[in-house]
């Protein structure tokens, strides 16, 4: 393990060139770097997961240059407290007192961790099993991310359901991946893409059998389309999971108070939990033309093996910024699959980066700005049954609506899912 303790530059210009040659020869040491603050007033970064958060170049370099924190080094931090994310590395950039002194903790529980083993301790011999009761109520179930669901489903309707498969396709792109902005585009569709997962899993959807798939895309550091098709976490490396797998999958769980109503003109404060499924850096652009070849594939694959499912649903989240053509051939790709009940409906969300009027579900593009988010519009399905969706205090839908929201919330898709999956709706592309 090798701490390194820095406040600026050393007398070659460069601190890291010092500890590269010292550790030239080292084997694969454990490298924490630990940058101290020159004023109380500044912000400290500890321990980040994602490079891309983090505000300067000197940070930035810090983050390559250090190791992902192993396990017993995860352990320390968790028994003083300190929250981070799954692979959070051993950086303190514009260190406090206090942070140098948990960096040089880690030194002391490193020794303590790959010390001498205890002594074995002879085998325990079980007792002998105590049959139980078959009259034994089941043990209480643990606290669940989905407190505000309903506890009870509906059997008969998960027994007569047709199966249905959601994808999900995350547009990483941003102006500035290195601007930090937290409320870039890529934060703001992560977290409607979470939201929609979490949705999925519970309430009127959660018994229901609906299969689910995440993909994201964006540019990656080589400057090819990064295009990520599977799920992280407890879930790591499948492509497509069960709507019921998602709550115990989650990557982390995140808490936050929110304000609702009381019902009697006032607030109340509440806590929400949101399970985490995509936790993606934000990226430049890139087309979406390799992300939605890796939709067809899961779509062919999943309509092949339920040939009389529902018709699949894609939901694509971005910022909207594609050219017209790319954005054709994009949609293209999928427009030859479905099953039985219909093909493929695909739906759009975009979060823009300039400002842009909120839309809802247009049936005329006569408000929308760009060439690029008509075309995005011009693709996106019509709603199926629109007539109900009208009739559940949605006056503004008409039979040419079509799913497509700009800075919004996309707010029908439990109705549609659990209609298509119910069998009370014909598809409509």
């Amino acid at each position: 393990l090798v701490v390194h303790v820095f406040a600026g530059s050393s007398g070659d210009g460069s601190p890291q060139k010092a500890v590269e040659d010292l550790l030239k020869a080292a084997g694969s040491p454990i490298v924490a770097q630990c940058h101290l603050a020159s004023s109380a007033s500044l912000i400290t970064t500890a321990f980040p997961a994602k490079q891309a958060y983090l505000a300067s170049s000197l940070a930035r370099d810090l983050f390559n240059r250090a190791s992902e924190l192993p396990e017993h080094l995860r352990d320390c931090l968790r028994a003083a407290k300190v929250k981070f994310h799954a692979g959070a590395r051993a950086v303190v950039h514009n260190a406090k007192m206090a942070d140098l002194f948990r960096c040089l903790q880690l030194a002391k529980h490193h020794v303590m961790a790959n010390g001498a083993a205890p002594p074995v301790a002879p085998p325990v011999v079980p007792p002998t099993p105590v049959a139980t009761p078959t009259d034994a109520s089941p043990p209480p179930l643990a606290d669940s991310i989905h407190q505000d669901s309903d506890e009870v489903q509906s059997e008969a309707a998960a027994t007569t359901a047709r199966e249905a498969l959601v994808v999900l396709i995350l547009d990483r792109s941003v102006q500035d991946p290195y601007a930090g902005d937290m409320a870039n585009p890529c934060n703001r569709l992560q977290e409607a893409a979470n939201e929609t997962l979490k949705q999925l899993s519970t309430k009127d959807l959660g018994s229901l059998p609906i299969d689910t798939a995440i993909i994201s895309y964006g540019l990656g550091s080589d400057g090819q389309t990064e295009v990520r098709t599977t799920f992280d976490g407890p879930l790591a490396g499948r492509a497509i999971v069960r709507n019921v797998e998602l709550a115990e999958g989650a990557i982390r769980v995140e808490e936050a108070e929110t304000q609702v109503s009381n019902g009697a003109g006032g607030l109340i404060t509440i806590k929400k939990k949101t399970p985490i499924y995509f936790d993606v850096e934000p990226a430049a652009a890139a087309a979406p033309q390799a992300a939605f070849d890796a939709a067809a594939a899961i779509l062919r694959e999943w309509c092949d093996r339920h040939p009389s499912g529902s018709a699949p649903i894609v939901l694509h989240l971005t910022r909207g910024i594609h050219d017209a053509a790319n954005i054709d051939a994009a949609a293209a790709l999928i427009g030859g699959t479905g099953t039985a009940a219909g093909p493929v409906l695909l739906y759009t969300i975009v979060a823009t980066e300039a400002p842009h009027k909120s839309l809802a579900y247009p049936d005329t593009d006569s408000d929308i700005v760009t060439e690029d988010l008509r075309a995005l519009w011009q693709v996106s399905s019509l709603l199926p049954d629109w007539e109900k969706l009208q009739a559940a205090k949605r006056p503004y839908i008409t039979a040419a609506s079509r799913g497509f929201v700009v800075n919004g919330k996309f707010d029908i898709l439990s109705d549609v899912a659990l209609n298509t999956v119910t069998g009370d709706v014909a598809a409509t592309a």
